[in-house]
């Protein structure tokens, strides 16, 4: 990554920059020196409009403005540099920052980097425009009967609707970032009970039919599930794919396989008989729904996936995403329809590869412009942003950045792989913290994704909490006075 030169603020004598820099304040553009021209989006409003363009008024805060953008360019040139992130990680990083539509800060934003989970950011955006936020699962037990005095003649078929969050208790109390956001399997007991099931004379079925039978991305090295980094992929899948029901169930056995088991275990503890043993199979025409679990809406589910970070979860959104979109339901549909997405809403796509929804894969690729542009497009209220993890508040990023400015005003997606590390979202300002300049006083958008991080470094996330304090210092200048003629 390049230095930005620190240059001393002009005088107000020196006139010919005075004017210009009235101008750029008239285009509504502060840019950082040396780190990148600033570029208006297309619908972004032109600031100060209410003054006329060469008015002196104007020159104070376009100067502050220019301090500001620069004592941050120079703090942002440092933390990304050979010096502090080591040569081999500041030549294959990137970096981007924006306030009010318009860039301050650049550093090979367009060059395509390994987002690791910054990925779950856009397949959040496609999934958010596609299936839209009120976009729930269902999970049904059907049979091709009705209970008759209270006795199911045949079969119950657990049909999986792809829930991501279909989970026991148990496991939701043993989550790192546990969170009141999940489908409750137990209550599945309580509707069949409440339909009048008291003995099934056949067995639970698993039906996980509604996407395809492919459990992982062939990129993915094995270890990722051996460390629980990401679960089987299935539509019926029981807390993350990593439910163990015992008893007749193999401990290999497939998730729709293990959830049939997991259900037999809580009709029986419930004094529902089930003659048969668990099993999988599809359901057969003419059944018919006895229960159905519906699952929180979307933007609920989004809140727990990306503040948790959970692989499995995105990636089975991916599927259900491809399955809507051509009817197949598969990690490779599903990305196709996430580049599509993106493609219509205008973001820029080059050097973009996506080959899974959750960013494990090491082959997929994003730039920094790309992630900035989908966090723009979100805005800092969004559902997208909202549902980010909170410096030292919740989710990836509970225990990060404790004590410092950026506690609880920075609102990011964080990603980790070997040799990576990323962190892109939006800075909200302090109240009142630059009084008389309105230029400096609306939210920051960034993406920064560090590639090339040496194994050797001890704690990388330091790496990207220095860009997030800078972030959140910004804007540094002296008083808006100091800048107004004598």
């Amino acid at each position: 990554m390049h230095e930005v030169p620190v240059r001393v603020v002009p005088s107000l004598a020196a006139g010919g920059l005075v004017a210009a820099a009235g101008l750029v304040v008239a285009a509504g553009l502060v840019a950082a020196p040396g780190a990148g021209a600033a570029s208006p989006t297309a619908n972004a409003p032109v600031a100060l409009l209410a003054t006329p363009l060469l008015s002196p008024s104007r020159l104070p805060r376009t100067l502050q403005g220019l301090w500001a953008a620069r004592t941050l360019s120079a703090s942002l040139a440092q933390a990304l540099s050979p010096k502090a992130l080591g040569r081999g990680a500041a030549a294959a990083s990137c970096a981007e920052v924006a306030q009010g539509g318009h860039v301050i800060f650049q550093d090979n934003a367009d060059r395509p980097v390994l987002p690791a989970s910054n990925m779950k950011l856009l397949t959040a955006t496609a999934l958010l425009d596609k299936l839209g936020p009120g976009y729930t699962f269902k999970t049904t037990v059907m049979a091709l009967s009705p209970p008759v005095d209270g006795v199911v003649d045949g079969n119950l078929y657990l049909v999986g609707g792809g829930d991501p969050l279909l989970r026991l208790p148990s496991y939701v109390d043993g989550l790192m970032y546990a969170g009141s956001i999940y489908t409750d399997v137990d209550r599945l007991v309580t509707l069949l009970q409440g339909a009048g099931v008291r003995q099934v004379t056949g067995s639970v079925v698993g039906d996980d039919s509604r996407y395809d039978s492919v459990r992982s991305v062939a990129s993915w090295p094995a270890s990722y599930s051996q460390q629980g980094d990401v679960g089987p992929l299935s539509a019926l899948s029981i807390d993350d794919g990593f439910a163990q029901a015992g008893g007749a169930v193999p401990a290999a056995a497939s998730p729709a396989w293990q959830a049939a088991g997991i259900l037999t275990n809580l009709l029986g503890a419930a004094g529902v008989t089930i003659a048969g043993s668990p099993s999988t199979g599809v359901v057969p025409p003419g059944a018919r729904a006895l229960a159905q679990l519906t699952s929180p809406p979307l933007r609920d589910i989004l809140k727990e996936v990306l503040r948790e970070s959970d692989n499995t979860a995105m990636e089975l959104m991916t599927k259900e995403l491809g399955l809507k979109e051509s009817g197949t339901g598969s990690t490779a549909a599903g990305a196709k329809a996430v580049r599509a997405d993106l493609a219509a809403d205008g973001l820029p796509l080059q050097g973009f590869v996506n080959v899974d929804g959750s960013g494990l894969s090491r082959d997929d690729r994003v730039t920094c412009a790309l992630l900035l542009a989908a966090l723009q497009r979100a805005g800092p209220e969004g559902t997208l942003v909202k549902d980010l993890p909170v410096a030292a508040e919740s989710g990836t990023l509970d225990d990060e950045l404790k004590g410092t400015v950026a506690a609880g005003r920075v609102d990011a997606k964080t990603g980790t792989l070997n040799g990576v590390k990323a962190l892109s979202g939006w800075v909200l300002p302090v109240k009142g913290q630059s009084p008389g300049n309105p230029m400096l006083s609306s939210p920051v958008v960034f993406s920064t994704v560090l590639n090339g991080i040496a194994l050797s470094v001890a704690n990388p996330e330091a790496l990207t909490d220095r860009v997030a304090v800078d972030l959140a210092e910004y804007p540094q200048a002296p008083a808006l006075a100091l800048f107004e003629p004598g």
